[in-house]
């Protein structure tokens, strides 16, 4: 494929958006450039980003082009990312809302950016073709503005179209919420509600698991143990200091009366060779979290270190 046709399908995909280091790489000169501005041939989005004429000037071209100014190092966020999913929580401001590393420059003309210190890959995604905060990351981000009617709406429509679970929102929340960010009470208040809502699978309770403990020191994950007899399971967690099994149980997979069973024959097994074993339900991961995380740091022979 030519670099002008191979462009031309990036462009599509992004909703008619280029740069200018697209369009020189693709064999344009500068004074071509120029030339299709004056002739609307090209639209100017940002400085060194273009629309092409011919595409709408839609809500995802304008975030598109915000996005692409900053050379892949931002994401779309807040109420523009909440506009991009259809969340329901729309501001005033008609700026585009991004996120960088907080190390980046914050200044383009028309973009608010925030700047954070925690972007991690599971928080962003890619959305019609836009770099964005996933559906979970962007409720959190807008818990420090919403109020809770308005948030509980947002997680509503995020789970009945599957844009997101609950269990991701947790996920974030023990991410960010002992960081001090704001919104972090009100989005555990709106949480609550939703705390029925048990996850669908086991890697989700995990994960939530794992986000809630991340800062617990010692802690080895998934780690398979055996005896005489051969392989007993792999273990969700593992503390070796203290001999301590953490497991996190969700209840369509381990209230059956069989999977009970096995539980219990694999926790003998467990006992014999010296491990304690700890079980943690859905509601100990979220309406008990502060308690679980202190139990935790003492099994793991940690004092419980408090945020500032």
């Amino acid at each position: 494929m030519d670099p002008w046709t191979d462009l031309m399908d990036r462009a599509a995909a992004r909703h008619g958006i280029v740069t200018y280091t697209e369009l020189v790489a693709a064999g344009r000169s500068p004074q071509q450039i120029v030339h299709w501005c004056r002739t609307g041939f090209l639209v100017t989005v940002q400085r060194g980003v273009y629309r092409m004429g011919g595409a709408p000037d839609s809500l995802l071209a304008r975030v598109s082009g915000a996005v692409l100014c900053f050379d892949g190092d931002a994401w779309a966020s807040h109420h523009t990312a909440s506009d991009v999913f259809a969340l329901g929580v729309s501001r005033r401001d008609a700026r585009i809302q991004v996120v960088r590393e907080v190390a980046l420059s914050a200044q383009r003309t028309g973009i608010q950016v925030h700047r954070s210190t925690l972007l991690p890959a599971h928080h962003l995604t890619t959305h019609q073709g836009i770099p964005i905060t996933s559906p979970a990351r962007t409720i959190f981000d807008l818990a420090r503005t919403t109020g809770p009617h308005r948030l509980d709406q947002a997680i509503a429509r995020a789970t009945q179209r599957r844009l997101c679970t609950v269990a991701e929102i947790h996920r974030v929340l023990f991410d960010l919420g002992g960081r001090g960010r704001p919104g972090t009470r009100r989005l555990r208040s709106v949480l609550e509600r939703w705390d029925a809502h048990e996850p669908a699978t086991e890697s989700e309770l995990d994960q939530v698991g794992r986000a809630l403990l991340q800062r617990v020191p010692g802690i080895e994950w998934q780690v398979p143990i055996a005896d005489e007899q051969g392989h007993i399971r792999t273990v969700d967690g593992l503390i070796r200091a203290t001999a301590t099994v953490l497991e996190f149980d969700g209840a369509v997979f381990h209230d059956p009366p069989r999977a009970a069973e096995l539980d219990v024959d694999q926790d003998r097994r467990l006992t014999a060779l010296g491990y304690a074993v700890r079980r943690f339900r859905w509601h100990d991961l979220t309406r008990r979290d502060d308690l679980t995380l202190a139990e935790v740091h003492h099994l793991a022979a940690v004092p419980l270190a408090r945020p500032a």
